[in-house]
């Protein structure tokens, strides 16, 4: 009965009519669409990792809960190593363990961003780039911060300068039990921000771009996972920023002012005597993209692009030194045997009035063993930034397919057994050799900042302020909890972790 009415209908329809040649092909567009959707889905549960079955549309988000990290390393005992989930509507590949996420990040079909979980920050240079565009981008970033000395030089004099009145203020503080968050951030942003513009930003001068700074810090990173639904379905993110919903709006405008405030520290490059000689970032890149406009061949060079370098350069850094700086401090307070040894190994090591660099880190072996340990303990990212399936490629049998999203459990990595020796136990000496004398080069399942060529770009910054806050502040200051409270470690979800806010004691040692 079916196919004698399809066969009336197309014996009887007048396919001479352009309005019903146009449906008819809309028609078979739309089947053609659904059938070929149909053929990859089950593709992928044919040759794809196993893995749960979720709902349509939200996929297995809402059962993830608030330690999405934690719910799929407990998967990994029924699904193995790979594991194929829908997260929204979009499917992922989620990677439990050291080896094969090595193995699947460093896979040249494995290294395009999924650019639209950071659309809502406006672009991230080569942070959120892929192909040539990427390629060119970051290999000149990279070349650039080289001879400007990173992790060296000016860099971490800007660094030491900040991290000096940071200290001043604490000393303020006269031991009284306080939240230095704001204090913290506010510094560390400065700090990050004067290496990318070039010059030392004042509370005097520059308060509101230094607030600008800790708030564009705190709101960025706060709305983005790839567990969240509004970083995965289309959309969604926009929906919220619109009705204002759960703060979205906020961090819009926040973001769009500091791309404004972005721009005006490229214009002031532009038009400043006493900047334009100045060899900082701003200005290489700006010799770049003059020099590039002479040439015949494509490039990627352009005043919006280093907009964005800057940005991925600023939150890759700034964030993940204040979170990890907080829970440094807890953990100090948790374990004042270690705090005593630290603060021994520094006076040993550079005196009392001495400053320790990022270079010579090979002095304080222990001390950057905690820095180590603590980014292995705590995992403040706990999941990497999503890549994307620019091809279909198979890893250990198993496909992963075009488009897919592909992330890394980087706490997975850190608290695997097969490892780490009870990883559950604060042990910075898992970080040591010889002897506890030298420093564990490159551990096997460590990865703080991700893999290989799209790991986070502002790594050697980060390191650069962990090691000059922390010492600074260990070598001043014994850290404690006040009397008569419990040391809190609730923490607050995010693409960064953040620990609740609570007040420490920072009492001034007696040098």
């Amino acid at each position: 009965m079916e196919f004698e009415t399809i066969q009336k209908y197309f014996n009887t329809t007048d396919f001479g009519s352009a309005t019903n040649v146009l449906l008819f092909t809309i028609g078979c567009l739309i089947l053609v669409n659904f059938l070929q959707k149909l053929i990859k889905r089950l593709n992928i549960l044919r040759k794809g990792p196993l893995g749960p079955v979720g709902l349509p549309i939200v996929g297995y988000s809402p059962f993830l809960g608030e330690e999405p990290h934690k719910a799929f390393w407990k998967m990994k005992d029924k699904y193995g190593d790979i594991i194929g989930i829908y997260l929204g509507p979009k499917y992922s590949i989620i990677l439990n363990e050291y080896a094969v996420a090595k193995e699947v990040l460093s896979h040249p079909y494995a290294l395009d961003r999924a650019v639209e979980l950071f659309s809502g920050l406006g672009g991230l240079g080569f942070g959120s780039e892929n192909g040539e565009a990427w390629h060119e981008q970051r290999k000149f970033c990279l070349s650039a911060a080289r001879n400007l000395g990173l992790g060296k030089g000016p860099w971490e004099d800007l660094i030491m300068e900040e991290t000096a009145t940071f200290v001043e203020e604490v000393h303020k503080l006269k031991g009284k039990p306080t939240d230095i968050t704001h204090t913290l951030v506010s510094s560390l942003n400065a700090s990050v921000i004067s290496l990318l513009v070039g010059r030392h930003l004042k509370k005097d001068g520059d308060g509101s771009k230094i607030q600008l700074c800790a708030d564009f810090a705190d709101v960025a990173l706060k709305y983005i996972a790839p567990s969240n639904l509004t970083s995965v379905i289309p959309g969604l993110r926009r929906l919220f920023e619109i009705f204002k919903i759960s703060g979205f709006d906020i961090a819009a405008k926040t973001s769009k002012e500091f791309g404004l405030f972005m721009r005006e520290e490229i214009d002031r490059h532009k038009t400043s005597p006493g900047l334009r000689d100045i060899e900082d970032f701003i200005n290489s890149y700006l010799v770049k993209l003059s020099t590039s406009k002479t040439k015949d061949t494509k490039n990627y060079f352009s005043e919006n692009m280093l907009k964005g370098n800057l940005t991925a350069l600023f939150l890759g850094a700034s964030d993940t030194i204040a979170s990890s700086l907080n829970y440094l401090f807890r953990l100090m307070c948790k374990y004042r045997d270690i705090q005593d040894k630290i603060y021994a190994e520094l006076i040993e090591a550079v005196g009392k009035d001495g400053k320790v660099r990022y270079e010579e880190r090979h002095k304080i072996p222990y001390t950057f063993a905690v820095l180590m340990e603590t980014q292995r303990f705590v995992s403040v990212a706990r999941l990497s930034g999503t890549r994307r399936a620019s091809q279909d490629f198979y890893i250990r049998g198993y496909l992963i397919p075009k488009g897919a999203d592909i992330i890394a459990n980087l706490w997975a990595l850190h608290h695997d057994p097969k490892y780490w020796d009870k990883p559950d136990e604060f042990r910075p000496e898992r970080f040591l050799t010889d002897g506890g004398t030298k420093i564990s080069k490159q551990p096997p399942s460590f990865a703080p900042f991700s893999f290989g060529k799209r790991n986070c770009p502002g790594e050697t910054i980060a390191w650069m302020g962990l090691v000059s806050y922390f010492t600074a502040i260990v070598k001043n200051f014994e850290i404690s909890v006040p009397s008569g409270m419990k040391l809190e470690m609730k923490e607050v979800s995010s693409l960064v972790a953040h620990l609740d806010p609570q007040p420490l004691c920072f009492k001034p040692r007696n040098n």
